[in-house]
């Protein structure tokens, strides 16, 4: 990545806040619970943790000598703080605290995937997994997390070939299981919501005692 600030650094730098949006979403949802109690839990965040980015551009708070590094430094942040957070609510609420999870994750998918219908051409499976990639995190560009195996009028299939999410739930002793079921809920909410003719699935294979993870938009 370039060492001056370019469009594709704040296209990284949105989906990162759009990330950390998605933190306090379940936040509110938990605390709109009253049996869902995360005073304690917060209180550890606040203190393990940097704490999410302010409303200030990119070009205030970025270290301009370092911008790759920077930008890595706040997906680390933003990944490993939302790993800590649902873990805790797992092991403290159990599925109840998951369920809540789950209702703000469909949530910001839904308003995603409406906002991706006005902004982007959403009329083929290729379309809208460009249009998903403008939206989820999934590392630096660089990284190329994920590779497309079939590209057709009527189906796109990839497969997720650098797991870039299960080191920051390992660092929190949490189950990367649990971020992956809910990110296919933010997933099948989002394709639904840009354009209905289409769904998402996801499959977990082992191949060679190692996880594969394979993603699919299908016309209906």
């Amino acid at each position: 990545m370039s060492r001056f600030l370019a469009p594709i650094h704040t296209w990284l730098f949105n989906k990162i806040k759009l990330y950390e949006a998605l933190e306090q979403d379940v936040i509110d949802n938990l605390n709109n619970n009253p049996k869902t109690d995360i005073k304690d839990i917060l209180t550890d965040i606040s203190n393990k943790f940097q704490a999410p980015l302010d409303d200030s551009p990119l070009e205030a708070v970025i270290d301009v000598t370092n911008i790759h590094g920077w930008l890595q430094n706040r997906i680390r942040i933003a990944e490993t703080r939302q790993a800590y957070l649902i873990t805790k609510v797992a092991e403290k609420f159990g599925d109840e605290g998951l369920n809540l999870i789950k209702e703000a994750y469909i949530e910001q998918g839904k308003s995603a995937g409406n906002d991706a219908a006005e902004k982007y051409d959403v009329v083929t499976p290729n379309d809208l997994f460009k249009a998903l990639n403008n939206y989820i995190l999934e590392g630096m560009p660089c990284d190329s997390a994920n590779s497309v195996m079939r590209n057709e009028e009527d189906i796109l299939e990839w497969r997720t070939v650098t797991d870039l999410h299960k080191d920051y739930w390992e660092a929190v002793d949490g189950d990367a299981a649990n971020f992956y079921e809910l990110r296919r809920g933010w997933i099948e909410s989002f394709v639904n919501s840009a354009n209905p003719s289409f769904k998402y699935s996801f499959e977990v294979k082992y191949l060679n005692e190692a996880k594969e993870y394979l993603h699919a938009i299908v016309r209906k």
